[in-house]
C-alpha cells in the first residue's frame, strides 16, 4: 500500500511538474503575443504621432506665411496711405498758409517793391 501510494504520489508530483511548465510556456507564449501586439501598436501610434507633428509643422509654416503676407500687405498699404496723407498736408498746407498769409504776403511784396524802387532812386540821384 505504502509503495502504491508513494508511486501515486511521485506521479501526481510530476504531473503537477509538466502541468507547471505547460502553463509557463502558455504564459510566456501569451506575452510574447500580447507583447508584439503592444509593440505593433506602439509603433503605429508613433507613426501616426510623427506624421501628425509633421502636417501641423507644415500647416503651422503656411498659416504664418499667409497670416504675415497679409501683415505686411496691410503695413504697406498703411504706409502708402501714410505717405499720401503726408504729401497732401503738405501741399494743404503751404495752400492755406498762402490764404492765411495772403495779406502778410501782400504787404512784404509791396514792401519790396517800395524798397527797390528807393534804392533805384537813390542810386538815380
Amino acid at each position: 500500500l505504502n509503495r502504491k501510494l508513494s508511486m501515486a504520489w511521485e506521479q501526481w508530483q510530476q504531473v503537477c511538474a509538466e502541468m507547471r511548465e505547460q502553463r509557463e510556456a502558455l504564459l510566456l507564449a501569451a506575452r510574447k503575443f500580447l507583447n508584439q501586439k503592444m509593440y505593433a501598436a506602439w509603433n503605429m501610434w508613433r507613426s501616426w504621432a510623427e506624421e501628425m507633428r509633421r502636417q501641423q509643422k507644415a500647416m503651422g509654416g503656411a498659416i504664418r506665411r499667409m497670416i504675415y503676407r497679409k501683415l505686411s500687405m496691410a503695413f504697406e498699404k498703411w504706409q502708402f496711405e501714410a505717405a499720401e496723407l503726408a504729401r497732401q498736408q503738405r501741399l494743404m498746407g503751404g495752400a492755406v498758409r498762402r490764404m492765411i498769409y495772403r495779406k502778410l504776403s501782400m504787404g512784404w511784396e509791396k514792401w519790396q517793391a517800395v524798397y527797390q524802387d528807393q534804392k533805384f532812386a537813390a542810386r538815380m540821384g
